[in-house]
């Protein structure tokens, strides 16, 4: 009966991760800006302002601009939020998928963020269970660190093949974004979907300690 309540806890779990990323993915290509840039909307091009009076003054307004804010990656937070808590709810495989099928949507390079995405997940997960055993602050540094390393190489790599990317600042700010969320990331997987720290002692199906 335990082994069954177990097994049906782990497939709910990845369905549910798999779920959740789907529509994180998916939320992205909804066109959720509908005005015209002519009628005050925000567009790719600053829109011209008649109150700067200085270059310096032009180019405030130019990043106060809507578009130049960008919500957080949850995706990433998501995943690492997931594999380092319940590593068993976001196997590898799933991981990929999302990732891969986020790259084509998104027109990214195919595969080059899905393999750092990997290499950092399979990282805390083998590293899981000292993680769970750090106070909070320290497990957050931890994510952190390796979501600047990823990103860093992401967009280094970018530069040396000369592939088109977002602006240095408008990147800084979505990691910073990204970084201070995790928190809120962390407490919504528990609070809705019940994703925790296993308890000391808890074991699989197999008896494995997870």
């Amino acid at each position: 009966m335990a082994d069954n309540t177990l097994n049906r806890r782990r497939r709910i779990g990845r369905l549910t991760f798999l779920l959740i990323g789907l529509f994180i993915i998916f939320s992205h290509l909804i066109p959720l800006e509908t005005v015209p840039p002519s009628l005050g909307a925000s567009s790719l091009i600053p829109l011209e302002r008649n109150d700067a009076t200085s270059a310096a003054d032009f180019k405030i307004n130019e990043f106060l601009d809507p578009i130049r804010w960008i919500a957080p990656n949850f995706l990433i937070l998501l995943t690492v939020t997931w594999v380092t808590r319940r590593p068993s709810f976001a196997p590898v495989w799933v991981i990929a998928v999302l990732f891969l099928l986020a790259d084509f949507l998104f027109q990214r390079p195919p595969g080059l963020w899905t393999a750092l995405v990997l290499i950092l997940t399979e990282t805390l997960r083998g590293q899981s269970r000292s993680i769970r055993s750090l106070p909070f602050w320290l497990e957050w540094v931890t994510v952190a660190i390796g979501i600047t390393v990823i990103s860093s190489i992401y967009r280094f790599i970018l530069i040396m093949v000369i592939v088109p990317q977002a602006p240095l600042g408008l990147t800084i700010l979505q990691l910073g974004l990204t970084l201070v969320t995790y928190p809120l990331v962390v407490f919504v997987s528990y609070a809705l979907f019940g994703v925790n720290r296993p308890a000391p002692g808890e074991v699989d199906a197999l008896g494995h300690r997870i």
